[in-house]
């Protein structure tokens, strides 16, 4: 009997699991094509955000009744009914029609300077400068794309003809695979977030990583691979210093340290996941020095006005920028509100010929960096009272890495054998950093500032956030799964 029960349970219960969580697409009314970074309102400080691919999810509970609102700049407003909204439905975005001569100051349109300085003008009046308390979903992704990676043991070294053999036999396959893969990391985190005269606060919910620790291949970690490969060849009852040029980089490793597989940490500070969240909010700030504040100023940059468009039924103004002085190092659009004068979106991405932080020293110590890719959007959302928040922030950034480094093994021992080891990276790592946001309230508690349990996932699952509104996860993320020897 309770056999049955269980069984029946079980038939009436399973579907309910599988609807917990809703996810449609959003695509042109006219090409097809997927439209990106839509917003989808289910109502008051909820909804969510399509991804890059056009996708967004929903906690289905939450749809019983009103309607869901989805909008996106140049399309006509969606309005349907929520209990309609079904799983993978297709939903079509029509373009807006522009009637030019309906958005103008007066009798005539503004020049985009004067546009800008309506929007400095304005600020004050339409975001909120005091505490800000906001729900977040926050979710980070990284990449590794090591294009050349030569591991050479020198001919020198006091290795016999077997040992140096195989030394260069394990090296070459480390580096063939590591050039072939493509390490790929996801982390994600929920919680909410206070701001309040230069300190902030935050409450995490849960925090979940997809990684595969056979592809950790950060600099650090390419080269403890590598030195142990050329330790386990060398006598085991010995201690060894390691130099580069003159510079002593270790006194005395052996195969025992434990520097050489330094695994993935299970938790994470709280600070640390309070800087992130602070981090990529300041994007959105319009304090002096922030990045949306810079893309205001008029000293650093010159705006055109490209062309009106529309969001929500009302006129927007899209203004270019790029840069006027040397210091400004970005170009992209402002989508600004025609009446209120409010930025509704931005977008961004290095201005051509310009870079960030950059290093070459690679004739002087082997080493070449370059920032060499820096873009992002911005949407904000107003509130019922007609202040503008951050609604969703994405940030992508890469660089271009060249590392060539001569490491000398030598025995701490009379006879101090040397073994030389030539190691030669190059290539790049690639980071997006996405948050959706909400206000909120918060805690009177103070949150816990130590450390956060961080679950470890060898798959997506989707379960883990169906009680929660997030990011829709690109098909990459979908499709992640580590395959265990």
């Amino acid at each position: 009997m309770k056999t049955f029960l269980f069984l029946v349970l079980l038939f009436v219960l399973a579907p309910m699991g599988y609807t917990q969580t809703l996810t449609s697409r959003i695509v042109d009314g006219q090409t097809g094509e997927a439209v990106p970074f839509a917003t989808v309102v289910t109502g008051v400080n909820k909804g969510t955000i399509s991804n890059e691919e056009g996708y967004f999810s929903l906690e289905a509970g939450g749809l019983t009744s009103g309607n869901v609102q989805i909008s996106c700049m140049g399309y006509e407003t969606l309005e349907i009914p929520a209990a309609s909204l079904e799983e993978n439905q297709i939903l079509r975005l029509n373009p807006a029609a522009i009637r030019l001569n309906e958005v103008r100051i007066g009798e005539r349109i503004p020049e985009a300077d004067e546009i800008i300085r309506q929007v400095n003008k304005n600020i004050p009046v339409n975001y909120s400068m005091d505490e800000r308390n906001y729900a977040f979903f926050y979710r980070e992704s990284e990449h590794m794309n090591w294009d050349q990676l030569d591991l050479e043991v020198e001919k020198d070294s006091e290795l016999d003809k077997a040992q140096l053999a195989k030394a260069r036999e394990e090296l070459n396959a480390l580096g063939r695979y590591i050039t072939d893969s493509r390490a790929v990391s996801f982390f994600d985190f929920n919680g909410l977030y206070k701001d309040v005269k230069d300190t902030s606060l935050i409450w995490i919910d849960r925090a979940t990583e997809l990684v595969d620790a056979k592809n950790d291949f950060t600099t650090d970690k390419l080269q403890a691979r590598a030195q142990k490969i050329i330790l386990s060849h060398l006598d085991s009852a010995q201690t060894y210093k390691v130099k580069t040029g003159i510079l002593t980089v270790e006194d005395s490793i052996s195969m025992g340290d434990e520097m050489m597989e330094s695994g993935y940490a299970d938790s994470v500070s709280a600070k640390a996941l309070n800087r992130r969240i602070s981090d990529v909010l300041a994007l959105a700030g319009f304090e002096s020095e922030n990045r949306l504040a810079d893309f205001l100023n008029e000293d650093l940059y010159r705006y055109e006005l490209v062309k009106p468009t529309y969001f929500n039924g009302f006129y927007v103004y899209a203004v270019r920028f790029t840069p006027r002085k040397r210091k400004a190092k970005f170009a992209g659009t402002l989508y600004i509100d025609a009446t209120s004068f409010a930025v509704l979106k931005t977008d961004y991405q290095y201005a051509d010929g310009r870079t960030g932080q950059s290093v070459n020293l690679k004739l002087l110590l082997g080493v070449k960096y370059i920032e060499n890719m820096d873009r992002g959007t911005i949407v904000f959302q107003a509130d019922d009272s007609g202040k503008y928040h951050p609604y969703y922030i994405q940030k992508e950034y890469g660089n271009y890495v060249y590392l060539h480094r001569s490491l000398k093994f030598i025995e701490n021992s009379a006879s101090r054998k040397k073994v030389l080891f030539d190691f030669l990276l190059e290539g790049g790592v690639r980071q997006k950093e996405s948050i959706l946001i909400r206000p909120s309230t918060t805690p009177d508690t103070p949150p816990s500032q130590g450390e956060i349990l961080v679950q470890k996932l060898d798959s997506y699952q989707p379960t883990i956030w169906q009680d929660t509104e997030i990011i829709a996860p690109l098909e990459e993320m979908k499709n992640f799964k580590v395959v265990n020897d």
